[in-house]
């Protein structure tokens, strides 16, 4: 577990029934592909490292719940919201309170676009500010209601402010809870913040972290984003080093592979042609297939990328997370990053790995291997 100093618990308040949705069903509990749209959110949270515990609000009415697939993973809480965001937020620190967790992620469970790389930025300004949010300039026209006459402003006066959103969990319980008992309105966290003077800091967000709110707003991301999930491992030798992501590590191992074993590779070419729906590596390369003996997985990249064009699509992210005990990898985490966007053309951002251990648990933990799980999301050009 997490220490409480640095202990990071998510939040998601997933009690409303979304009544601009226009459905009878909880917007949350819609589709896209094979996943409902709480799942692909509450997915980035589990999955990342620094989050201890995801709190998720609930309507008492809910039926639907336990029927998600992260129902029952070890880090889930489910807690009976309120009949307001707030209150709901609120329920979920109050049940957190024994956890001693010092800050909170609050996220909109109706924003499956969020990245491993969002809660990230948040963690490093989390100790700088009560509350950090990020934002998007406004680039539409807008205007502002009046009894007589609608009226343009100037949009660069405005901005729009998304989740998650990262605040000290002490600091932000009591400004939420003052909020509750004035019967005060809360649109999102940093509004309560700001209304209590506390110290709050945007950071430019993505366009793509869309809010689904309206029925047609499920086009922008079911139509054209698809996820993939990879995994693969390999057992070590002794040996002095390998390659992971296209880049080589100098250590005591080498690791036992058909090819050059390349375990990141493997992982994030599984996700790709997932996403794809075409299969994984093992079907267009076979392990018992003399030619791949040795084979530079580099090629497998290349291989992956013209299926991509062939059908269309772009990477637009990736996310890793690689499980070892030992070498260490987050000295290597900035190498390995640029050799991947180089192998794969991407921009750095649009990449994001991270590194765990088993504590010291199993064939992992004892040396004996390494393992990588990626999602890799990707897009309709």
């Amino acid at each position: 577990m997490i220490k409480n100093q640095n202990k990071i618990i998510g939040i998601i308040p997933a009690a409303g029934i979304g009544e601009r949705f226009g459905s009878k069903t909880p917007k949350q509990y819609f589709r896209l592909d094979s996943n409902t749209i709480i799942e692909k959110t509450i997915d980035i949270f589990i999955n990342h490292q620094n989050i201890d515990t995801v709190y998720v609000a609930v309507s008492e009415k809910d039926h639907l719940i336990n029927d998600q697939s992260f129902c029952k993973h070890p880090k889930i809480k489910l807690v009976i919201g309120g009949s307001s965001r707030g209150e709901s937020v609120l329920n979920c620190l109050n049940k957190a309170a024994k956890d001693g967790a010092l800050f909170s992620i609050v996220h909109d469970a109706v924003r499956p676009n969020i990245t491993s790389n969002d809660i990230d930025q948040l963690i490093q300004h989390k100790d700088d500010y009560d509350l950090v949010f990020f934002y998007r300039p406004i680039t539409d026209s807008i205007k502002i209601k009046d009894s007589i006459k609608d009226k343009t402003v100037k949009k660069d006066d405005y901005y729009i402010v998304q989740t998650p959103q990262i605040a000290k969990t002490k600091t932000l319980r009591d400004v939420l809870l003052s909020c509750v008992n004035n019967n005060i309105d809360i649109p999102d966290e940093s509004f309560a913040m700001e209304m209590h003077d506390k110290d709050i800091h945007k950071i430019l967000g993505r366009t793509s972290n869309i809010k689904i709110t309206h029925k047609d707003d499920l086009d922008l991301i079911s139509k054209k984003t698809k996820y993939g999930i990879g995994y693969d491992i390999h057992s070590y030798r002794d040996g002095s080093g390998f390659k992971l992501g296209g880049h080589f590590i100098k250590c005591d191992f080498s690791i036992v592979a058909h090819s050059d074993g390349d375990v990141l590779i493997h992982s994030i070419s599984d996700a790709i042609l997932g996403a794809l729906g075409i299969g994984d590596i093992g079907i267009f390369f076979n392990d018992n297939d003399p030619e791949n003996k040795d084979m530079d997985s580099a090629s497998i990249f290349k291989f992956c990328i013209e299926k991509l064009e062939a059908m269309n699509y772009e990477i637009l992210h990736i996310d890793a997370n690689i499980i070892c005990q030992q070498p260490k990898i987050n000295p290597q985490r900035d190498d390995i990053l640029n050799s991947l966007a180089g192998l794969l053309n991407l921009d750095i951002n649009q990449l994001s790995i991270k590194a765990t251990t088993t504590e010291r648990l199993g064939n992992i933990g004892a040396n004996k291997a390494m393992a990588v799980e990626s999602i890799v999301t990707i897009g309709k050009l």
